[in-house]
């Protein structure tokens, strides 16, 4: 009596499992309709154009530099005077040819823009 219950079971169980994986397996229909994406477009708000104002601060800090060095490039060969070893001389036109490039870009970014 208790094999033919167990019997019953495993065959419920196994049809259960059939049943399940089949439902499982099977691909679901998606049916999308033709208007769906316009009537979406039409449900979302309208958007504002965003307006951007250049801040420049690229240019504030070349020109703070350029001043910075400017003034350490004369106080160094004010205080420093002719006795300079080779080192610090070498380092010195190294910082002047820095300050020239920027003063040169500088002033090259603004004739430009003047003729554009």
């Amino acid at each position: 009596m208790r094999d033919e219950w167990m019997t019953e079971l495993n065959t419920a169980d196994a049809e259960m499992d059939r049943r399940l994986t089949r439902a499982l397996e099977a691909r679901p229909v998606v049916d999308i309709p033709a208007n769906f994406a316009a009537r979406v477009a039409r449900q979302l708000p309208e958007r504002k154009p965003i307006e951007l104002t250049p801040t420049h601060y690229g240019r504030r800090a070349m020109v703070v530099c350029m001043v910075v060095l400017g003034v350490a490039l004369l106080v160094g060969f004010v205080l420093l005077g002719a006795a300079v070893p080779p080192m610090v001389q070498v380092i010195g036109w190294i910082l002047y040819a820095q300050f020239l490039g920027l003063v040169v870009w500088f002033g090259m970014r603004g004739a430009l823009r003047k003729l554009s």
